[in-house]
């Protein structure tokens, strides 16, 4: 019985962690995108409309389709970036480059001066908001404004914990997320915790955030871009940020609660904070109309107060 036990087991991690997503040709999956030569690999893009520039950057090991629900009512207005910085989505991702928020900020303004755009509004969601505060904090004539989508600036007591392991055990860390990361059910997961209501998850949610994990390179930069996305490391960033901010909280998020989103707009020179009900970590997707509405006075503010600059 103890045997039959054990195989059982073996069996059933064989079954789970078999996965690993099949490898593609990008430029199958380019559409009206473009993936523009910077210094350390290509960032790939695709804008809509005319008007104001807004950049929209995904979370962590995200893509730039978690906004497709808000571009085209932003496109009606603005001209609407979808970026993936290095490491995400469609770009490059080398196993040896830095992908905390500084190194991803210092590209970002390359990326910008490739495409010859001056000042930016800047969307971001989860830990896209490391890279977009970097780049506010270092570089305050790039940036308008932001508007930072349940940011991965602050962290509840079980994401510091496994933050705190990974950096303890980075090698055996490296190893279990690429394991984790292949699978499909894994990704699921994440997306059913990453919303209000975890069962209203379908298999387009999953695809949308799946599909770079089949893309050149992924797996293998895993490990480095884990380095550098503690919230911890962004206080002084956050500090010297001195653009007007709009911070959009899902009420069910479920990376920090209320009461340290609150902490965290307080440590903004000027932010303004929104609770959206019934919404968790990815208010982009799950409430699209609801970002919208608190968005557009922000972007006429900041843009009409350039305008007239």
């Amino acid at each position: 019985m103890g045997k039959l036990a054990v195989a059982a087991v073996l069996a059933a991690a064989w079954f789970a962690f078999r996965g690993r997503p099949e490898p593609y040709d990008i430029t199958d999956h380019l559409a009206d995108g473009r993936r523009t030569p910077l210094r350390e690999g290509r960032w790939y893009s695709r804008t809509f409309g005319d008007g104001p520039d807004l950049v929209l950057l995904p979370g962590f090991a995200g893509n730039s389709r978690t906004w497709e629900f808000v571009t085209p009512d932003l496109a009606s207005e603005y001209r609407v970036h979808w970026l993936d910085p290095l490491g995400h989505g469609l770009s490059d991702k080398p196993a040896d480059a830095q992908y905390d928020g500084a190194a991803q900020a210092a590209r970002l303004v390359e990326w910008l001066d490739a495409n010859h755009l001056s000042r930016v509004v800047v969307f971001a969601s989860s830990a896209g908001a490391q890279p977009a505060v970097s780049l506010a904090a270092a570089y305050p004539e790039r940036v308008l404004g932001l508007v930072l989508v349940d940011p991965f600036l602050v962290a509840g007591r079980y994401i510091t914990w496994s933050l705190k392991l990974g950096t303890l055990l980075p090698a055996q860390s490296a190893a279990m997320g690429r394991l984790l990361y292949s699978q499909r059910w894994y990704v699921r997961i994440g997306q059913m915790l990453g919303r209000y209501n975890p069962w209203e998850v379908t298999e387009a949610d999953v695809d949308r955030q799946y599909l770079p994990y089949g893309s050149p390179g992924f797996l293998e930069a895993l490990p480095a871009m884990f380095q550098g996305v503690d919230p911890a490391n962004y206080a002084g960033a956050i500090a010297s940020t001195r653009c007007p901010v709009l911070l959009v909280w899902g009420e069910a998020d479920r990376t920090a609660n209320s009461s340290q989103a609150e902490a965290l707009a307080g440590q903004f020179r000027d932010a303004d904070m929104r609770i959206v009900e019934r919404a968790g970590h990815l208010v982009q997707e799950e409430r699209p109309e609801e970002l919208l509405a608190l968005a557009r006075p922000f972007l006429e503010r900041v843009t009409r107060t350039a305008a007239a600059a």
